[in-house]
């Protein structure tokens, strides 16, 4: 980081004109900074996040909002990502928060609204103090403006202080925090206090976060503070592509210059814009991302892209080519209005294509604006190992087991016929009753299903955590009344998750082997079993064995098998006891039966 003390005094030097300065020097009211204590774990935490939007929507150019990802509540389990910083701990530890989520209203301490002794308040003061702050007069005005060159990445901050009274004695400084918008990530109780910000893939969005504050932890002091004093500097950051794994995205960064008094008393702040340099065309399209559900019914997919303008002009239009395993393209108009590095996700129209096992979803934008692409080299993107599911579960009544956790009442689920999009009669369960410690029970549901079609399971859980997360290791079955099953869920889920299926005829499994001539022998057994079946003809064969989390505990790999009767030892010898799942591979078609080790 690079910092420079242009002028303290007097009108700026070798300086270019600024677009959004100078800075007032009308004296003028405090503005709001609301530093806000927030964590992925923290339940009541997206209710702070939507009265931070409402005092800002209320007050428009008067109230700026940093999320400040820090604490037990931020802290990540394994595979989820890292919003912390490292400037987030001290923050937090100096305004005396004794709960999430906390705020302060410029570190200030608003007398019988603390939390304990400090400045951190209770999300329900927030408003009134900040009515508070920004009905007194501050003795100085701030503004900022940056330049973002997207090339080097090289992030350019100008600031401008001007002292319409006397500042405070003794040190103070300025800080300039870059927040990032429109980071998806895991929120307990993100669906149940801020359903807004839910996104379509089950995540949550994560506004306002801070990313870095380019003048260090405590800011830059300013050593001259008397009336009539223009203070100009100017910050440099060069953007790595991630902080903590977690990526910066250039068009969702916001910049907020701010004055404190020593560390402490925040007098006033703004926001200010950011000019994108390095934009080599005018009409200029990138293909971000291409995603889909992996597991898709019916041989039919619905793929959503992201698509960011990276040119100088708005983009308005773009059409984008698609198809699956190069089968014929199909053609998506877009229309809307993005501006220079914004971002939109599409969702494109469904798509058939002829199943071949592990699929691929190839899309183009081959025009912007009614005109060529500045460069092509990345309109492209692939989504691969796209599968169709087909059960090989037969007949019409089915059973599903809901193994809950210890929180039942915040379990409900839906089963629906995707060719209605309504459920299935029977189709929605929960909540159930709570139980009085950790650990699981088994809710058992009855349900008819024509013998062919594609369904949805959509499973949801109000707190945001699954039903699996230490409460008791809960799941879900699916099956038919013969113990075949059509799909188990792990219960290791936030707000919901779904599965899709679909019920086929299995004359295919019938040409081979047939489900009635598969026999597990002993069944239950206390360490080693048995599983015959007989082929008609010779194939490839694997089994594997799964446990209830859904983790592979046992395989005897493939091999190829002649006709006629044959055996499969499996050994469980060094496994727990419980309910295991068996899956058997013949060819392309597969036959699940479970077995249990009592020992």
């Amino acid at each position: 980081m690079k910092k420079i003390l242009l002028t303290t005094l007097g009108l700026a030097t070798g300086l270019g004109a600024f677009a959004q300065l100078p800075v007032s020097t009308t004296p003028e009211n405090k503005n709001t900074i609301l530093e806000e204590f927030t964590g992925i774990h923290c339940t009541y935490c997206p209710d702070g996040h939507k009265r931070a939007d409402q005092m800002m929507a209320a007050n428009p150019g008067d109230v700026f909002v940093i999320n400040i990802h820090t604490g037990s509540y931020a802290n990540p389990n394994a595979g989820e990502p890292d919003f912390r910083t490292s400037f987030g701990t001290a923050i937090a530890g100096q305004s005396g928060l004794t709960g999430y989520p906390a705020g302060t209203i410029n570190r200030h301490l608003f007398s019988g609204m603390q939390q304990g002794s400090g400045t951190a308040m209770s999300r329900g003061d927030w408003s009134t103090a900040s009515g508070q702050n920004i009905s007194q007069s501050s003795y100085v005005n701030v503004a900022c403006e940056g330049t973002l060159d997207v090339n080097t990445r090289l992030l350019t901050v100008d600031v401008e202080a001007y002292f319409t009274g006397v500042g405070a004695p003794g040190s103070m400084n300025i800080n300039v925090a870059v927040t990032q918008n429109g980071l998806e990530g895991p929120q307990t109780g993100g669906a149940s206090f801020y359903p807004a910000m839910i996104q379509p893939n089950g995540n949550y969005q994560h506004n306002k976060m801070l990313r870095h504050l380019m003048t260090g932890q405590w800011g830059d002091v300013i050593t001259t503070t008397s009336m009539g004093t223009l203070v100009q500097k100017q910050y440099t950051w060069t953007l790595p592509a991630d902080i903590n794994g977690v990526p910066l995205e250039l068009g969702e960064l916001k910049i907020i210059a701010f004055i404190v008094e020593g560390q402490q008393e925040i007098i006033t702040g703004d926001d200010g814009p950011i000019t994108y340099t390095g934009l080599n065309f005018s009409n200029n399209a990138r293909l971000k991302t291409v995603t889909s559900y992996d597991v898709v019914c019916g041989s039919t997919v619905t793929p959503t892209v992201n698509i960011q303008n990276f040119g100088s002009a708005t983009m308005t239009a773009a059409t984008i080519s698609y198809d699956v395993n190069g089968g014929t393209p199909q053609i998506f108009n877009w229309t809307g209005s993005l501006a220079s590095l914004a971002q939109e996700e599409v969702v494109l129209n469904a798509i058939s294509f002829t199943d071949i096992g592990n699929n691929t979803i190839n899309v183009t934008i081959t025009d912007v604006n009614s005109g060529p692409d500045g460069d092509m080299a990345d309109n492209s993107g692939t989504k691969t190992n796209v599968t169709n599911t087909n059960s090989t579960a037969t007949g019409t009544a089915y059973n599903l087991i809901v193994l809950q956790d210890r929180y039942g009442s915040e379990i409900t689920w839906d089963l629906i016929d995707d060719a209605t999009g309504n459920p299935v009669p029977g189709g929605t369960g929960g909540p159930y009753a709570d139980l009085g410690s950790n650990g699981t029970l088994a809710n058992n549901h009855s349900i008819t299903l024509s013998n062919t079609g594609c369904y949805t399971f959509n499973i949801y859980d109000a707190y945001g955590d699954g039903i699996n997360a230490g409460y008791g290791a809960g799941n879900v079955t699916f099956e038919n009344t013969g113990g075949t099953q059509v799909f188990f869920n792990n219960g290791q889920y936030g707000g919901d998750d779904r599965e899709p299926f679909e019920l086929t005829s299995i004359t295919g499994v019938d040409e081979v082997i047939t489900e009635n001539s598969i026999s597990i022998y002993p069944n239950p057994t206390n360490d080693v079993a048995t599983i015959s079946f007989n082929l008609t003809e010779s194939t490839s064969v694997t089994m594997e064995v799964y446990n209830t989390m859904g983790s592979l505990v046992f395989s005897n790999g493939t091999k190829t098998m002649n006709s006629g009767s044959q055996k499969i030892v499996f050994d469980g010898t060094e496994l727990p006891n419980g309910i295991y799942f068996v899956n058997l591979t013949v060819g392309d078609n597969l036959i699940t039966k479970k077995v249990s080790l009592l020992k």
